[in-house]
């Protein structure tokens, strides 16, 4: 009963809130922000766009060229390893 009463006025207790009105010219404030805000030039843009490009074909090249080196010396290895005659006995 008691933990009922508690809950009833915790919900009441919203009753005589008002909501909030803002002042007229917030608005504009807002919009004065805005227009102040620093703008990227489309110029800087395309240059970090460039610049991302570039190293990720860096990378692409990379990787591409460790896994040709990987599967030469793969292909070194066996044919160091087998045996050049064709005796099955020795």
């Amino acid at each position: 009963m008691e933990k009922n009463n508690w809950i009833t006025n915790i919900l009441n207790s919203t009753n005589g809130i008002k909501s909030v009105e803002p002042s007229d010219d917030l608005f504009s404030k807002i919009q004065q922000r805005i227009q102040k805000e620093n703008k990227v030039s489309s110029k800087t843009v395309w240059l970090v766009a460039a610049s991302i490009t570039v190293l990720l074909l860096l990378n692409f090249s990379a990787i591409i060229s460790k896994n040709k080196d990987k599967n030469s010396s793969t292909t070194t290895y066996l044919e160091m390893t087998v045996n050049k005659s064709n005796q099955l006995y020795q």
